[in-house]
């Protein structure tokens, strides 16, 4: 009947990828820089009974601490793909944990790695770092009444910040990643609701999508602290200041595009306000802060601590290449022998087991097992760096044995990934958080990967040759009228006979912290 509502079943097949839980601990032990990984095995041999420090006799590897436990890079040879030959173990293969060696050796290496206590010079850098605006935010979790589930979102969140601060990814695909990526169910709804915790965090506008909602954050609280102020007691200057903040908020949340381009004749038509009254309200918007995430950043770069390296290479004259896993103070693991004949005598009985004694065996074999999981999830973490920082020595050879910028090659994680045969979100722990001591220098992990423009040739441009170009552009700009990145990706074009998108000029010069044009404007 016409206006009758019924319901319709439908059935629907969708293909889900979820991860085992030997995935998972391996994922979650790539990611970790070496002093969290030291700590992360600390713990679990706190909490597992069944994993224990040491070798016995039937240990399956000898220790070889020799110095010549390094993998070399011959220098007649190129960066061809069958020069190359990643490890067996991938940080995305699942193991079957149950036959898995039931110890761990620290030496247990492949030839191109060592124990750092093997080596002449100290293992911990100090350099001017430290802890990372992502761990100062996850500090202020605990001040805020949050579920588990929240606390477990915000974090993920965090993790999602770009350097200015911002979450740049839609929150369907953060959903998305969750459920596939980390087996963590999440809707749009709950995100939204852990983004709006996480954007009462200081500083404030961190957590933002884009520009616009940073600076109506920023705006926001400030009205929120004078509105908190009884109305009767407000002085005429707090009154003025609201009524300012007031006209601020309408600009940028009505206006936006008018005000990112730059165009006062029609705000202040829009607006139905004064040129002085205009002039006053973008002055004091200029003075909000467009990237939150960076001036955290940089307030913690004034402390210094201790940067532990990951990877050791070294060059010698005849342009041959070394490097090794650091492997710290790990220390050699295997499973509990008592725990092992302990399972087997119980299953000799298995028929005749009291309650209690079914309950000991159910404890002792899930012990077991995870033991034998967690040195399995080692041993994959250690080939997964291997296998990527060999990837990257042999596709930066020529930065490497030089430590000239402009010898740096394009280099994408999607390209390790593709050499490796590991998945790219892998590739992508890895990178995150690791070092590299190059002949004495410390160097992030990230700093190998460089991306590229094409000009009309089809010569690539290194983002190291475009960065002066622009800046050398804004610094002869007209201080009265600052050039637009769509202006100075004409110049660009123009004059240097580049091709480079308005959108890919912004974000070089976000990275060289340098504002955009209406923030550059001298009145």
């Amino acid at each position: 009947m016409p206006g009758k509502q019924g319901q319709i079943l439908q059935l629907e097949q969708k293909q889900l990828q979820k991860l085992s839980p030997q995935q998972y601990l391996v994922a979650k032990l790539v990611e970790l820089p070496l002093t969290d990984f030291e700590q992360k095995i600390k713990d679990e041999i706190y909490e597992n009974v069944a994993l224990e420090e040491g070798r016995d006799s039937s240990d399956e590897f000898e220790r070889n601490d020799q110095d010549d436990d390094v993998d070399d890079f011959d220098a007649g040879k190129d960066d061809s793909e069958d020069e190359f030959n990643p490890s067996d173990g991938s940080a995305d293969s699942d193991i079957d944990y149950s036959e898995a060696p039931s110890d761990y050796d620290s030496d247990d290496l492949p030839n191109y790695s060592r124990n750092a206590a093997s080596r002449d010079e100290d293992a911990e850098i100090p350099i001017g770092d430290t802890r990372s605006f992502i761990e100062d935010l996850q500090a202020q979790i605990s001040e805020y009444e949050v579920t588990d589930k929240q606390r477990e979102l915000i974090e993920y969140l965090i993790g999602s910040l770009d350097e200015r601060g911002f979450v740049d990814r839609s929150l369907v695909d953060i959903s998305d990643d969750l459920l596939f990526n980390h087996n963590v169910e999440a809707s749009v709804a709950e995100l939204e609701e852990a983004l709006a915790i996480l954007q009462q965090f200081e500083p404030c506008g961190i957590g933002a999508r884009n520009l616009r909602e940073c600076l109506l954050l920023q705006i926001d609280r400030q009205l929120q602290n004078v509105d908190s102020v009884d109305e009767a007691s407000l002085t005429s200057q707090q009154q003025s200041a609201r009524r300012l903040l007031q006209l601020e908020r309408r600009i940028i949340a009505d206006h936006f595009s008018l005000f990112e381009h730059n165009d006062p004749q029609r705000l202040a038509s829009e607006l139905d306000i004064s040129p002085e009254q205009l002039r006053l309200a973008i002055a004091a918007i200029s003075k909000l802060n467009p990237h939150p995430g960076r001036s955290l950043h940089e307030a913690a770069t004034d402390q210094v601590q201790t940067i532990i390296p990951d990877f050791f290479v070294e060059t010698d004259h005849e342009n041959s290449i070394s490097f090794s896993l650091n492997m710290g103070k790990i220390p050699s693991l295997r499973v509990s022998n008592e725990y092992v004949q302990q399972i087997d005598a119980y299953q000799k009985i298995s028929e005749k087991l009291s309650h209690d004694q079914r309950d000991a065996y159910t404890y002792a074999r899930r012990q077991v097992e995870s033991a034998r999981m967690f040195i399995a999830a080692i041993k994959q973490r250690q080939n997964t760096l291997i296998s990527t920082m060999k990837a990257i020595i042999a596709m930066q050879r020529d930065f490497i044995l030089t430590q000239d910028d402009d010898l740096l090659k394009p280099l994408r994680l999607v390209d390790v990934a593709d050499r490796t045969h590991l998945d790219i979100s892998t590739i992508s722990r890895v990178v995150n958080s690791k070092y590299v001591l190059l002949d004495g220098t410390l160097f992030p992990l990230k700093y190998f990967f460089v991306r590229s423009k094409t000009n009309a040739e089809g010569d690539l441009i290194m983002r190291t040759k475009v960065f002066p170009l622009i800046r050398d552009i804004i610094e002869h700009e007209d201080k009265l009228k600052p050039l637009p990145d769509e202006r100075i990706a004409q110049v660009l074009q123009e004059e240097k006979g580049l091709k480079i998108s308005r959108r890919t000029v912004s974000k070089y010069r976000e990275e060289m912290k340098i504002p955009p044009a209406k923030f550059r404007k001298q009145i």
